[in-house]
């Protein structure tokens, strides 16, 4: 087999993923039959307010058939069914024709007033981020999940948290812990049942259907990787007090028995994909039936090998040596007779929902390109493996100047990964490279900071990024010796004016950027912690080297 180059963290989130220059230095609410009208209103309102599309209407109240009406707004969910305009007539109570004229004149001014009000009260208050028509987009949404047949009736979706305050529910993601060999480097990754399919296949009657959805899960994606980072940061000090707590000399025993912490606040691939399933779960609780969380071995050598090797022995024995550094979301559906799966690949900053369709046919994704730098252009393909449909292969093509580099990564797509916790993000914290990321809608990295663990912790150095005036990338590389300080002490004027300007770009405080800065120091100028760290790192390089 090939061997494997070993490279980003895991392998790529931090370093590939990074900017080229850094790293190189019908009715309104009318669902499916069978629903009543306030379950049916009810999953209206929970699609709208996952996208955070909210309304203002304007409520008609009468104390009597002819008193004057009174108009109050109030904020209610912009699923609130639309207020017929039709006029409301009032018998006349005058026995005289000139009165009966005025009052006449008078009421149908009055009605008409209302007529406008109420066929504008319906409208959404001016949102850039909200669709036009949404309550009926998203009702025929509703209307297709409710109609399909799934294989997992006992799945209560409604009880399942899939997201709380400050964590998730794993047993909604079905996350497990995986059998740890003795002198293995980490557990042996896991899956769901090989008689079960992976969760239900989605049933589209035409590609407009499946063009809707797409483009609702693509822009509930765009917005969560503009409300989250990517950080392998905060996890690795976490990590490394919680060893210290314990007082304990031997890293790697701790290291098997660590309980991985898993939060809302600090994302890595593994929470990233968590949250965008949470995110669309709530918007479209069907959906739940059809998310699942794959597996993806990056940079494979020679898949056809890698294939064989799955078909010969299965991934999950201690000689198959594979790392699982890396987690998506998929979801299998289909169009007619036409097969596909749509790829979430958060952790990479893919701002796409990826169609990848077995005939690479319309609306199948192909090329796109990922990230555009000054010497760098990066483009990536996903499509089925031509030697097993369990696999999508994710191409990277990397231009520089007039050389194009290829790699190769395979997603197992056929079964549901049931230990990206305990696997993936425990490979992530031994990992030598850290990256703490901002990233826009479209995906594009514009601040940050990133370090490599190196054994002579003296040269132990910190790179800040971000946008500066004129459009140009401002990049700052310093010694983490300068976040020694003296309690009382200020660190040096150049390094604040760079977390002046890092700081709000990073929708972090100076001071809360200042103090991981210099716990991030304390970490790294521990020889010992940072020593044990990359002998596991090189043990695990080592058992994944042919792959």
């Amino acid at each position: 087999m090939t061997v494997k180059v070993a490279m980003c963290p895991p392998h790529g989130h931090d370093v590939a993923a990074m900017p080229a220059d850094d790293v190189n230095d019908d009715d309104d609410v009318g669902i499916a039959a069978g629903g009543d009208a306030a379950g049916q209103q009810q999953q209206l309102a929970d699609a709208m307010r996952g996208l955070g599309l909210t309304t203002t209407t304007t409520t008609t109240t009468s104390k009597s058939k002819n008193t004057t009406h009174e108009h109050a707004e109030k904020p209610v969910n912009s699923c609130t069914q639309r207020v017929p305009s039709t006029s409301r007539r009032t018998p006349s109570t005058s026995s005289e024709d000139d009165d009966d004229e005025e009052d006449a004149e008078d009421e149908e001014e009055e009605q008409h007033q209302q007529q406008e009000e109420q066929q504008h009260s319906w409208l959404p208050i001016a949102d850039l981020t909200s669709v036009a028509n949404a309550s009926d987009r998203y009702s025929d949404i509703i209307q297709l999940l409710s109609r399909q047949k799934t294989s997992r009736t006992s799945l209560d979706l409604g009880s399942s948290n899939w997201a709380m305050a400050d964590g998730y529910d794993l047993s909604a993601y079905n996350q497990i812990n995986g059998v740890w060999p003795l002198g293995h480097p980490l557990p042996l990754p896991d899956w769901d049942s090989a008689v079960e399919p992976a969760k239900d296949v989605l049933i589209f009657e035409n590609v407009w259907q499946y063009e809707e959805l797409n483009g609702i899960v693509e822009t509930a994606l765009q917005r969560m990787l503009e409300e989250t980072h990517y950080n392998t940061v905060n996890l690795f000090v976490d990590f490394y007090r919680s060893f210290k707590r314990t007082r304990r000399s031997d890293l790697r025993s701790f290291f098997q028995f660590y309980d991985v912490p898993i939060n809302r606040r600090h994302h890595m691939c593994v929470s990233l994909a968590f949250e965008i399933i949470a995110r669309l779960v709530q918007m479209f609780p069907q959906l739940g039936n059809y998310l699942y969380v794959v597996s993806c071995e990056e940079q494979v050598g020679d898949c056809n090998d890698y294939v064989l090797m799955d078909e010969e022995y299965g991934m999950k024995t201690a000689d198959a040596g594979v790392e699982k550094e890396h987690v998506m979301v998929a979801m299998r559906f289909a169009i007619g007779e036409r097969r596909g799966v749509m790829i979430l690949d958060p952790g990479y900053h893919v701002g796409r929902a990826v169609t990848v369709m077995n005939d690479q046919s319309y609306p199948h994704t192909g090329w796109f390109n990922q990230s555009m730098e000054p010497h760098l252009q990066r483009d990536y393909c996903y499509s089925f493996s031509q030697q097993s449909d369990k696999f999508v292969e994710w191409k990277e093509r990397e231009i520089r100047g007039d050389e194009a580099s290829f790699k190769t990564s395979l997603i197992y797509i056929v079964q549901e990964y049931m230990t990206a916790v305990d696997v993936t993000v425990r490979r992530n914290l031994v990992y030598n490279f850290r990256s703490l990321l901002s990233r826009d809608a479209k995906g594009r990295v514009y601040a940050g900071l990133y370090f490599p663990l190196v054994s002579n912790v003296q040269e132990a150095h910190l790179t800040l990024f971000y946008d500066g005036p004129n459009e140009q990338r401002v990049k700052a590389k310093l010694m983490f010796s300068v976040f020694k300080v003296a309690k009382g002490k200020q660190l040096p004027d150049y390094v604040l004016q760079h977390l002046v300007k890092l700081a709000p770009q990073m929708n972090m405080s100076q001071l809360e950027l200042t103090e991981l800065c210099k716990s991030l120091c304390e970490v790294v100028s521990d020889q010992n912690f940072i020593g044990q760290v990359l002998a596991i790192n090189d043990d695990i390089n080592v058992m994944s080297m042919e792959n």
